[in-house]
């Protein structure tokens, strides 16, 4: 028996704080299925916290929510797209569509006259994400969306910052980016609708870009890159249980490869966890600028430092895995510990990477 546990209580605490350090709607980021936590009991205990606004990247998951019951929230799309039949998703499920792209704002009005309905969208300023997104110097673009797509109703625009938790310099240029087409905007006479660039980072790391709201997803799971206390609980654990002890002799060996030897007799405690659960699996290495070398050095010397282990809590105790963490099991290292077969075992994982095997209890 296996289960991921998200504390509802620690959830509606952060989601409290959030609105509370924001001073702004928050826009509640639910994509990826709410970052592995379930986008839908999410959506539940955050709305039952005053939010009224979510997003999403997939035109599917406004449908869904859609059918869950959301139905008088708003929830925008975020990704940008140019497809008519993703166009269509959107605007049956009444959702805000976001405009990135001359071609993405073509295919909106198309399909939204089509339906014989005005789309609601806000556009996508690209300051330096390079996904979504016009670019600064495409303001006539930009402008023809506002005045000239008559199936296309603006209610709002937005960037998206890249560095927030670590590069202050490069997250003012890009707010200035934003704010200066809005500015432009304006003086031709535009309503440029709801003015939203602070994404969880972004909140918490500076105080004077909550503009008229803020896009806020990791740091209600309290698993966020800030700088600095936040206030908010780090939620969510996969728990397991003890299924089997036992006591090898010194010089035995665990794990694929034999990666470790026991020094003295052990006492050994068996907990079918894996792998394939999400346990230890992380993001590969995937930039290798002079900076991110640097990173990777760093992280591998501070692990070093703890010789690379991996513990577990068992019965509240912590409790060292030996060898490689398996495909279904990790053996851990109890002895002269209070564990009994039977006994809860609390194991830390990133719900992006957990297994749809493993089932999510509210609590």
């Amino acid at each position: 028996m296996k289960k991921f546990v998200v504390e509802r209580d620690k959830l509606a605490a952060n989601s409290r704080r959030i609105q509370q350090k924001a001073g702004v709607p928050v826009i509640a980021v639910l994509k990826a299925d709410g970052y592995g936590f379930g986008m839908a009991q999410m959506a539940e205990v955050l709305r039952e916290t005053g939010i009224r606004m979510f997003a999403v990247t997939e035109p599917g998951d406004a449908t869904k929510l859609r059918e869950l019951g959301y139905t008088e929230e708003d929830i925008l799309v975020m990704r940008s797209t140019a497809m008519a039949d993703e166009a269509y998703e959107i605007v049956q499920a009444g959702a805000i569509a976001t405009v990135g792209s001359p071609e993405a704002a073509y295919c909106l009005n198309e399909v939204a006259k089509g339906c014989g309905v005005q789309a609601r969208a806000h556009v996508k300023i690209d300051t330096g994400m390079g996904r979504y997104g016009f670019l600064a110097d495409q303001y006539e673009e930009i402008k023809r969306v506002y005045q000239e797509c008559e199936g296309i109703a603006v209610t709002g625009i937005y960037t998206h910052f890249h560095s927030a938790f670590a590069n202050e310099a490069a997250t003012r240029a890009q707010y200035k980016q934003l704010c200066a087409i809005v500015d432009r905007l304006r003086v031709d006479g535009i309503d440029c609708g709801m003015r939203h660039a602070a994404n969880s980072s972004g909140v918490f790391c500076y105080d004077d870009m909550m503009l008229d709201a803020v896009r806020v997803g990791s740091a209600f799971t309290g698993r966020m890159a800030a700088k600095g206390a936040t206030g908010l609980s780090r939620i969510g654990y996969l728990e397991s249980r003890v299924i089997e002890l036992r006591t090898v002799p010194k010089g035995h060996t665990f794990g694929y490869g034999a990666g470790y030897v026991a020094k003295d007799a052990t006492r050994v405690a068996v907990v079918p966890v894996g792998y394939t659960d999400g346990f230890s699996v992380e993001k590969k290495k995937d930039l290798y600028r002079s900076r991110d070398v640097l990173r990777y050095i760093l992280a591998e010397i501070k692990n070093g430092r703890g010789r690379g282990n991996i513990y577990i809590t068992i019965n509240g105790q912590r409790a060292r895995v030996m060898g490689h963490v398996g495909l279904c099991h990790v053996s851990c290292d109890v002895t002269g510990l209070d564990v009994h077969n039977g006994d809860t075992a609390i194991l830390d994982v990133n719900p992006l990477y957990l297994s749809p095997l493993v089932p999510k209890e509210y609590v």
